[in-house]
C-alpha cells in the first residue's frame, strides 16, 4: 500500500488517537519519516481539507515557522477516511484497531509506521493493564 505525505501524517495521528489519552505533541516529522517542511505543509493541507483540527501554526513571511500539535484531533471525516483506506472496522476498539495496523505495517514498506504502531500498541496495552 502506498502513502503520500498527507496520508502518512494522517495515519500517524489516527494511531495516536486510538489511545485513551492521545499525546499528539509526540508526533513529529521524524516519527513519520518526512522532512520538517513537508510535514507542516501536510498538516496544513489536512486541516484545510477537514481531516484534522486543532493545529496551532505560527506563520511569518508567508511561511509556516512552527506547528503545535498538542490540541490536534481527528474529525469524523478524517476517521472515516483512514478506516476506509486501511480497511478497518470502525466498531473495533482502539486496541483491536492497533493490533490490525501493527500486523499490516511491514507489508506497507513504511518503516517509521512500524515503529510508531508498536509504540502506540504498547502504550494502549499498558494503559489497559493499569501499568501507565
Amino acid at each position: 500500500m502506498d502513502f503520500d505525505s498527507k496520508q502518512k501524517v494522517l495515519v500517524a495521528i489516527y494511531m495516536e488517537y486510538q489511545k485513551d489519552i492521545p499525546e499528539m505533541g509526540f508526533i513529529h516529522s521524524q516519527s513519520v519519516g518526512l522532512e520538517w517542511e513537508t510535514f507542516v505543509i501536510a498538516l496544513s493541507k489536512l486541516e484545510n481539507e477537514g481531516l484534522i483540527r486543532g493545529v496551532n501554526f505560527v506563520k511569518g513571511g508567508g511561511k509556516i515557522l512552527s506547528a503545535f500539535m498538542d490540541n490536534v484531533m481527528m474529525t469524523p471525516y478524517g476517521l472515516h477516511y483512514v478506516e476506509t483506506k486501511l480497511n478497518i472496522q470502525p466498531e473495533k476498539t482502539g486496541l483491536e484497531k492497533m493490533k490490525g495496523i501493527s500486523q499490516n505495517v511491514a507489508a506497507w514498506g513504511w518503516s517509521e509506521a512500524k515503529d510508531f504502531a508498536a509504540k502506540v500498541l504498547s502504550e494502549i496495552i499498558q494503559s489497559q493493564a493499569g501499568i501507565k
